[in-house]
């Protein structure tokens, strides 16, 4: 007997359901699998805690608060009260992205690891956007509550302002330039920079276009921060021949281990000796599994613009590094530009693989991942700040010759997209006729 048509239209709705209600559960379906089919020294790692976690939360507010304590938590200061309020602040969000948050496509360590970072990267967007609603004095001010040594101006420092090879007056060192290049801080930069790039990106193609590319950027952006005016031998040779290629080369060989690696997994409890149980307990942090990004840049015009503008964010989060140092008067050894570094990483991880995932995806509808939405989202408040910060500060012009190639460049890019879309528009009417 055929159902009403009430009931037919809310079966089919029911229908039409189901697939997103699986996706939203797929991650926690996950994770309770995992826990199922893990070895039982650490299954119990992946059963939820939440009531566990919530009540000693609750003991250690109770204790760092001082609620049952009013008077010995008068004694601090209203400065000491607002910065421990703020820190607390933070460690509960935290803790509830740990616990509560969304799993993220990766696993290993362990999925809560990656809430947490998605808890820290949404932190962080929030801390920008405070950041970006104040003036740059207040800005710069602020930053003595992170770091009490910051809110003093930085002397700049030029690379290119003696580009020989050979300084014959200098009694010391007849190879003082190079010396001082070579043992800066940024050339390890450099090396660990663009292993981690190559082993998230997977693409030695698109890793040499971002590397020269970055190089171009430091190139348009000279007469702005003398930090990127360097010596043609720096660029040219120390950073894209050696530094970038080691990093790209060395990454592009660990990309291959992982790709050759065969991905059987022995529970902790069944490795025969001691020896195998550390191994196991290390491969803990190694990938589950190795997918193979696929980017076809030239598959059409519009994948072409989409690869493009992961290579513009790339080279953007890493403008900023520069652009935020001297605009809120960071100075390069300070651990917050470490720290700022790291969790980029920790951030680009998933999101390289959300966005690679979105490319590949066939469906005629589909969103990006929480990840790529906040990176995007980052680099233009990261932006924003430099934007508004950097007003005034800047008073040479970019030379006549950077705005020729770089408008011809982009003219150059909108004639090939054109045509490239125009043609593949008459080979599709030609197969339809």
């Amino acid at each position: 007997m055929e159902p009403p048509p009430k009931q037919r239209a809310a079966r089919h709705g029911d229908e039409r359901r189901r697939p997103s209600l699986a996706a939203a559960a797929a991650a926690d379906d996950a994770v309770s699998a995992a826990a199922e089919e893990y070895d039982p020294w650490t299954a119990w790692l992946y059963k939820p805690r939440t009531i566990s976690v919530l009540l000693v939360g609750a003991c250690l507010l109770i204790w760092a608060s001082g609620a049952l304590d009013p008077e010995g938590a008068s004694s601090h200061t209203s400065v000491t009260s607002v910065k421990r309020g703020v820190w607390a602040m933070i460690a509960v969000f935290l803790a509830y992205c740990t616990l509560q948050a969304p799993s993220t496509i990766l696993i290993r360590p362990h999925p809560a690891v990656w809430r947490l970072v998605h808890g820290l990267a949404v932190v962080y967007l929030v801390a920008l956007t405070f950041l970006l609603f104040q003036n740059r004095d207040d800005a710069r001010q602020f930053m003595k509550h992170l770091y009490p040594d910051l809110g003093v101006e930085l002397p700049e420092r030029s690379y290119g302002a003696d580009c020989r090879l050979y300084v014959p007056e200098n009694p010391k060192n007849k190879f003082i330039n190079i010396y001082d290049t070579l043992f800066d801080e940024f050339v390890v930069a450099h090396v660990l920079g663009w292993w981690g790039k190559a082993v998230m990106i997977r693409n030695q193609s698109l890793l040499w276009v971002l590397s020269i590319g970055f190089e171009l950027m430091e190139l348009t952006f000279r007469h702005m921060l003398p930090n990127f005016n360097e010596c043609w031998w720096d660029s040219i040779i120390l950073d894209i021949l050696i530094c970038n290629w080691f990093g790209i080369w060395a990454g592009m060989h660990t990309v291959r281990y992982f790709d050759g690696k065969t991905y059987e997994w022995v529970g902790l409890s069944r490795q025969p000796s001691i020896m195998g149980k550390v191994k196991r307990s290390l491969s803990q942090f190694t990938p589950a599994q190795w997918d193979k990004d696929q980017w076809q840049p030239f598959m059409g015009p519009l994948r072409f613009v989409q690869v493009l503008f992961l290579c513009v964010v790339f080279m953007m989060v890493e403008l900023n590094t520069f652009f935020l140092k001297f605009c809120l008067w960071i100075p390069p050894r300070n651990p917050l530009v470490v720290y700022r570094l790291i969790l980029w990483w920790l951030i680009a991880i998933p999101t390289i693989r959300e966005y690679n995932s979105y490319l590949q995806d066939r469906k005629p509808v589909k969103k990006v991942g929480a990840f790529c939405w906040l990176s995007v989202a980052i680099c233009i408040v990261e932006l924003l700040i430099c934007m508004k910060f950097g007003h005034g500060l800047f008073h040479d012009q970019m030379p006549t010759w950077l705005v020729i190639f770089w408008s011809s460049a982009g003219i150059a890019l909108v004639i090939f997209l054109l045509a490239w879309s125009w043609r593949n528009h008459q080979k599709f009417r030609r197969k339809m006729l």
